[in-house]
């Protein structure tokens, strides 16, 4: 008994120590980053298409759903926001009113189309610009993240390309492209989000009998030759588990700290989710 006793006491003193000078780690799941004392600038961005689905009389952006669009982006604080499928000029400042003023923003020209591209940024000092495709032109923002030597020029764009031909996409991703690498190559760092609508799965294609495949496919290649698929792990961003939302960044983008898909964000009968992409400059 005083043996049994002895020994339980011994282990019980071991273990006190080893506690002592090994204490518990918190541990950190494979693959996730922590969050260290980095002093670079952090930059949130946002992409919705805050349209209705195909189905609808009208699947333009409804003015009535933009007041829960500008609580989910008051929610969020994301720095720039890309939307798609606003009606025009008069959403995006029926938007930016009810945001308080802490975004200002720009829309793309029509160019015989029913519905525009937006940017919003909280940087007072953004200057905009229209991206010039043959559909209605994409919208861009060039703003400053990040304070004294750590500060970098973004360049931000809003795309949306073709729902219905692979062939019109792949032209329009390929114009977007073009121009956005050139900024690339000044040392900016650029970012393009969207909705591209690519089927890049057999199992996505709506109708088999085309070549959406393989256009779809080489239109992702060409933004990959030049940036990185930021939201590639966030999972699908619109009914149907398809994936057609993207945030795109060039090599300097820096690291990823999260990608994320908010499922229960869309209201009325809006088919997609907005995607939230965190990345440290």
């Amino acid at each position: 008994m005083w043996i049994k006793l002895i020994l339980a006491a011994l282990l019980g003193l071991s273990l006190a120590t080893a506690l002592r000078f090994e204490p518990t780690r918190g541990r950190t799941p494979l693959g996730a980053q922590r969050r260290g004392a980095s002093d670079r600038p952090r930059l949130k961005l946002m992409t919705w298409n805050v349209g209705y689905a195909a189905l609808e009389d009208d699947t333009r952006a409804h003015t009535e759903d933009l007041l829960a669009v500008a609580e989910t982006i008051s929610q969020r604080d994301p720095d720039a926001v890309a939307l798609q499928e606003l009606t025009g000029p008069e959403q995006l400042k029926f938007l930016l009113a009810h945001l308080g003023g802490r975004y200002r923003g720009h829309v793309g020209r029509l160019n015989g189309g029913d519905r525009v591209e937006a940017v919003l940024v909280k940087d007072r000092g953004a200057r905009f610009a229209s991206v010039p495709t043959t559909r209605a032109d994409a919208a861009s923002a060039i703003f400053r993240a990040g304070t004294g030597e750590q500060a970098r020029e973004v360049v931000f764009v809003s795309a949306h390309a073709d729902a219905f031909s692979a062939v019109r996409r792949r032209r329009y991703t390929e114009e977007v492209v073009e121009w956005a690498a050139a900024r690339s190559g000044r040392g900016s760092v650029v970012l393009i989000a969207g909705d591209f609508n690519f089927e890049l799965s057999s199992a996505n294609e709506t109708n088999l009998y085309t070549d959406n495949l393989k256009h779809d496919s080489e239109a992702y290649n060409s933004l990959l030759k030049y940036f990185r698929d930021l939201g590639r792990d966030a999972g699908d961003t619109a009914i149907n588990e398809r994936r057609i939302d993207y945030i795109f960044g060039s090599p300097e983008t820096g690291l990823l700290v999260r990608a994320e898909v908010l499922r229960g964000a869309a209201v009325g009968r809006m088919d997609h989710w907005p995607l939230v992409v965190e990345i440290e400059l």
